[in-house]
């Protein structure tokens, strides 16, 4: 009996959400939907807010479900299940509409609701990840973070242009046309051997974080990137002194990054002694960035 009264208020957070948006959508109104007091939803979800996340994980549950049954398909080539992925991305954006207006019309990045929204981007990024890695293979795997975001970027665009100019576009021509693009730019990431920008294990601490409902702070950030200096270090094809003078130098780098008062003389030689070597580059030069941001913020 609890259960089906529990789905009776989902059904009618669905109508009302859908419908009318979080901010017009009352307690009351689902409750009065259902039937029930309004004291009684209370024992199911404890405010709106809590309400209007599990409505999200509902819907988010459902759409992955739909991604799993795509991948499970041994009638689909790689290239056609992910066409299909990528639609299926656009259509649960597309019938949930309320939930871009939502995301832009809340402020999402604190209070109650930021948990939950840092795991749905953790989990649309895991999602596309894995279905990254499927289609391109293994080869692209230095690179999958920076494909992940370029992917990301252009579907999010694209439903941009979908639900708030209404645009006229066709979703399935959208959808090959990224893949074939995504396809032509992971060929020549591998065919240049270009240095990823957003290293795996960065991404990693960044999405353990997310998928926590954590925000990664500029610290872990920072701690991250050093980590990941160190353990490039132990791959390059250096000699053993080389690697030394490498490792001291960043730990003399940790070091002076964690005084209240860093000198960036001492910090700009540092990276500049650490970034010679090419496979680092790409790393020192995100610490750069990092080191400039917090000076003037």
């Amino acid at each position: 009996m609890l259960s089906i009264i529990r789905q009776n208020i989902m059904e009618s957070a669905t109508r009302h959400f859908s419908k009318n948006g979080y901010a017009a959508t009352s307690i009351q109104e689902i409750a009065d939907d259902c039937g029930i007091a309004k004291g009684s939803l209370y024992k199911f979800f404890q405010s709106k807010e809590d309400l209007f996340i599990a409505f999200h994980d509902s819907q988010q549950k459902a759409f992955y479900t739909e991604i799993e049954s795509i991948r499970a398909d041994a009638t689909l080539s790689l290239r056609e299940a992910f066409v299909l992925e990528t639609e299926c991305h656009f259509e649960f954006f597309l019938n949930n509409k309320f939930i871009m207006h939502d995301i832009k019309e809340l402020n999402v990045s604190k209070g109650h609701f930021a948990p939950s929204f840092l795991r749905l981007r953790a989990n649309l990024l895991k999602s596309s990840k894995e279905g990254l890695t499927r289609l391109l293979g293994e080869e692209v795997d230095p690179n999958i973070w920076d494909l992940v975001i370029m992917y990301n970027g252009i579907v999010r665009e694209f439903i941009f242009l979908l639900i708030f100019e209404n645009k006229p576009l066709n979703v399935r021509e959208i959808a090959f046309y990224i893949v074939d693009r995504i396809e032509e730019m992971a060929a020549c990431i591998v065919q240049k051997k270009t240095q990823p920008i957003l290293q795996n294990a960065i991404m990693n601490n960044y999405m353990q974080c997310e998928m926590a409902g954590e925000s990664i702070t500029i610290a872990e950030y920072r701690t991250s990137l050093l980590e990941n200096l160190l353990s490039t270090v132990k791959e390059l094809s250096i000699t053993n002194f080389r690697k030394a003078e490498l490792s001291d130098a960043i730990a003399l780098l940790q070091e002076e990054l964690a005084n209240e008062y860093p000198k960036s003389v001492l910090i700009h030689a540092l990276l500049g002694f650490i970034g010679k070597e090419h496979e680092l580059e790409n790393i020192v030069k995100q610490l750069e960035r990092y080191i400039f941001w917090q000076q003037n913020n």
